[in-house]
């Protein structure tokens, strides 16, 4: 049931995120090219020229618009469908049907997650498409050919491992960012008046106390962690930059369970529709 959850929400949203991206990555052609002919078009009448620099400047600030564009809206439709379906009028379906909390939550916490990883993606494509010129590609055989030495010579575990961590690191930070919204938004709708004005309040509450127990967790275990720093930096770098990597994932990790635990108990117990 999760797959057709899923399947749902990604339908739902791909109407909006595709769209985006597409446009994204039009507008860095837009910029790629209008840049380009003004500085290759012989000398032009002043307006004429004045005109095809006031376009060329409207293209790269609509790119940049989009580049940011991309994340803030993948970010405001995470919070309008979670808070659409689950705690809205769509919320008397979506709790009658035969799947638990659980499933609700996480269709939404992965869709939500791909678009992210969409939206870094079509901005690292649009940036290439802007900044990489054709030096780049008669270099890239070069690039490519020392990227694999070094790779296959040395980094051939550790880079592999990296590269995982990272993107791990990157699918949890992800998750905490959903998580961090959806559960000040289940608070706020527990109660019969003023909800959206309660979700803010709590969201403020959830990371000023998020803040005040890293402080306190961080001076309980000062002596331990200063034990565990010396020991790091006494090994290899790449042994150093594991444990710092794993390390984040991990504090992360405990930080969207706490908030997961809220978030579904608010959905199970207090949630009100009314």
């Amino acid at each position: 049931m999760l797959r057709k959850l899923m399947k749902h929400e990604l339908r739902a949203t791909a109407r909006l995120m595709l769209p985006l991206y597409l446009v994204v990555l039009l507008l860095s052609v837009g910029a790629r090219f209008s840049t380009a002919w003004l500085d290759t078009t012989p000398t032009l009448s002043p307006v004429l020229e004045k005109l095809l620099n006031l376009v060329s400047i409207l293209v790269v600030m609509g790119f940049v618009v989009g580049l940011i564009a991309v994340f803030a809206v993948a970010l405001v439709l995470m919070i309008q469908r979670f808070r659409s379906n689950l705690l809205g009028d769509e919320g008397y379906v979506m709790f009658t049907l035969p799947v638990s909390p659980h499933q609700l939550v996480w269709s939404k916490l992965l869709i939500s997650t791909l678009w992210f990883a969409g939206a870094a993606i079509v901005d690292t494509l649009a940036l290439l498409i802007l900044v990489v010129d054709q030096s780049f590609f008669r270099n890239l055989q070069e690039i490519l050919q020392r990227v694999l030495e070094d790779f296959n010579s040395y980094y051939a575990a550790h880079g592999v491992l990296v590269a995982v961590e990272v993107i791990l690191l990157c699918v949890v930070a992800a998750i905490n960012l959903c998580l961090e919204f959806y559960a000040p938004l289940s608070i706020g709708h527990s109660f019969d008046r003023h909800k959206m004005l309660l979700s803010v309040v709590f969201f403020f509450v959830i990371q000023i106390a998020a803040q005040m127990a890293a402080g306190i967790l961080l001076l309980a275990v000062r002596l331990p962690m200063n034990a565990v720093s010396n020991f790091i930096n006494s090994q290899p770098p790449e042994v150093a930059l594991h444990a710092g990597l794993w390390f984040a994932i991990l504090s992360i990790v405990v930080y969207n369970a706490v908030l997961y635990v809220i978030n579904h108990r608010m959905l199970s117990r207090k949630l009100n529709l009314e």
